[in-house]
């Protein structure tokens, strides 16, 4: 009992929504008795799911973004820090300019994302998956007069697996209330296989959506460069899409923090357990994004993760109440 009395120290890295939850249950639960740390190393916590509302202008980033300092009001701690370093032998973090101890871990570092990884990315394609580039499409989209828009996805993992969809079909609304959507094609490539099965089924549905709006699917279609010269999206055994506008989602990856210390084990993430998120170190976690699950790496995922990692570090911690196992509610 006198091990459940002592204070600890809980470390969040990341400030997004898995993050963000985190921190604030555990500063309500813990934070006067304990020290509820978190690490992120911009000033604001940004919410992503809107950057689709900043691409048509619907959003400014001043809307959209809020203090991390908020956070101090739940007896959360706020450092504004790069992270240079993970140690979770000596349970250890190091940061620009300190390095901080921890009895807990929670690494909530999301997904980077990483254009340098398709050659022709950063000179062709604009995307709402960062707040820069979702400014600048929305500047393109405002003087856009016509032509074909293309909106696709690359290997491997990245945010909000549904927002490709929203994307085409946003587009698609903006066009038409700008009243030049027959001056508009709108394609759509995804490396996925085109989807079969029930009406009512999501990803049966979403296709249905999308050609009921006119917007061709472009099936099992893998990138392997885009010329920007030419304008084209360049795929495997010589496929090819031109485009007017590229709205193409970035290819994504861990933190490069994540791969040195070797925490992250995959392009998809840290591996944990499903039930408890927990890593393969002791009383280290992973939540949203960065970790390796087989649920959608969405907002609404690491909320829930945070909720359920939150109420089971404050039992253990406290020794009151019960644990849980996560369930998630997502498709």
């Amino acid at each position: 009992m006198q091990l459940l009395s002592q204070r600890k120290k809980i470390v969040i890295l990341g400030g997004g929504c898995g993050g963000v939850v985190a921190a604030t249950q555990l500063g309500r639960k813990l934070g006067a008795d304990h020290d509820v740390i978190l690490v992120d190393r911009r000033p604001d916590h940004i919410f992503m799911p809107a950057f689709l509302f900043v691409m048509l202008g619907e959003r400014q980033p001043r809307d959209i973004s809020r203090s991390l300092k908020i956070l101090e009001k739940r007896n959360v701690r706020v450092i504004q820090s790069e992270i240079h370093g993970i140690d979770p032998v000596r349970q250890e973090v190091a940061l620009e300019k300190e390095k901080i101890s921890y009895d807990y871990l929670i690494v909530s570092l999301g997904l980077q994302t990483r254009p340098d990884l398709v050659s022709g990315f950063a000179e062709a394609s604009q995307h709402p998956w960062e707040m820069d580039s979702a400014v600048r499409l929305r500047d393109s989209l405002a003087n856009f007069r016509g032509g074909r828009v293309v909106v696709g996805v690359p290997l491997g993992p990245y945010r909000c697996p549904p927002a490709p969809y929203e994307a085409q079909w946003m587009l698609d609304g903006y066009f038409r209330k700008k009243g030049i959507r027959d001056h508009v094609e709108i394609e759509y490539f995804t490396r996925e296989a085109e989807p079969t099965g029930e009406a009512h089924d999501p990803v049966v549905w979403m296709d249905a959506e999308s050609k009921r709006r006119g917007i061709k699917q472009n099936y099992e279609f893998v990138v392997r460069s885009i010329d920007p010269e030419k304008k084209v999206v360049q795929g495997l055994y010589n496929a090819e899409i031109s485009y007017d506008l590229l709205v193409m989602v970035p290819p994504h990856r861990p933190a490069q923090v994540l791969l040195d210390c070797g925490l992250a084990d995959t392009e998809t993430g840290i591996r944990v357990d499903y039930d408890t998120l927990q890593t393969k170190w002791d009383n280290v976690y992973a939540i949203g994004d960065c970790a390796d699950m087989p649920a959608s790496k969405a907002g609404g995922v690491a909320h829930q993760e945070a909720d359920v990692l939150a109420h089971n570090l404050a039992v253990e911690i406290t020794g009151k109440g019960r644990p849980v196992d996560l369930w998630l509610h997502t498709i």
